[in-house]
């Protein structure tokens, strides 16, 4: 398994577990299933019969015309939407326990998540990005290379105090209370869907404010802990 080491814009060093040709093909799979049953249902919806193909036929062009729009929004705005509303993850990818984030470690915003779709749309769905995920050394299709993003892999851990590298010294620095207030935070910030980056600032602020003269060593291990937690 393929790992990669970057060093975020906290100048925190974290690694991460590169998404193998496997698991990515498998979780394709599952969206382009799970597009394909919304596909079926448009279909039926618009024709109401068990013919919706030769209902379409005797229709005009602009039922057509609304049937392919729909189509498309589906086709290229499944990802977009999964993405931006379950924090660089599809339903795929979720079964997976795979993650699309940017290259720098950040998550993505909506400006990459169109770039790669669109690629993934007119380039990578044929059989191009199979190829280069093969290829490519950090397992990168092409719409991962133009909009600098990456695919890596979730790995469920639960965080502790008790079982961590901190020393028992740095441990008993900071009040219960606090620790309580961090293993939360860690443990619940992907489900955050409003406010997130601000209450991060707001929790690194407090810890830094507190402990930056104190002990840098303690404020450094949290900072990696609010910046990395659990995956």
């Amino acid at each position: 398994m393929k790992t990669i080491t970057i060093t975020t814009p906290e100048n925190i060093e974290v690694e991460y577990r590169l998404a193998g040709v496997g698991s990515r093909v498998v979780a394709a799979f599952l969206d382009y299933f799970i597009q394909g049953v919304l596909y079926v249902m448009i279909l039926l919806a618009v024709a109401g019969i068990d013919n919706p193909i030769q209902y379409l036929e005797s229709k005009s062009s602009y039922v057509i015309a609304m049937v392919i729009l729909m189509m498309a929004c589906i086709n290229y705005g499944y990802f977009i939407l999964s993405e931006m509303t379950m924090n660089g993850k599809t339903l795929g990818k979720k079964v997976l326990r795979l993650k699309t984030i940017r290259k720098n470690g950040q998550p993505m915003d909506i400006k990459h998540s169109l770039i790669r779709n669109l690629f993934r749309v007119f380039v990578d769905n044929y059989m191009i990005g199979i190829l280069m995920i093969f290829f490519k050394k950090n397992y990168s299709r092409l719409g991962d290379v133009v909009a600098s993003t990456m695919v890596i892999e979730e790995e469920k851990q639960e965080f502790s105090f008790s079982n961590d590298e901190l020393t028992e010294a740095l441990q008993n620095k900071i009040t219960e209370e606090e620790k309580e207030l961090l293993t939360t935070y860690i443990h619940e910030k992907e489900s955050i869907m409003i406010g997130k980056e601000t209450l991060k600032e707001r929790m690194l602020d407090y810890f830094r404010t507190k402990y930056d003269t104190i002990d840098p060593e303690l404020v450094r291990w949290i900072e990696q802990q609010i910046n990395e937690g659990v995956k």
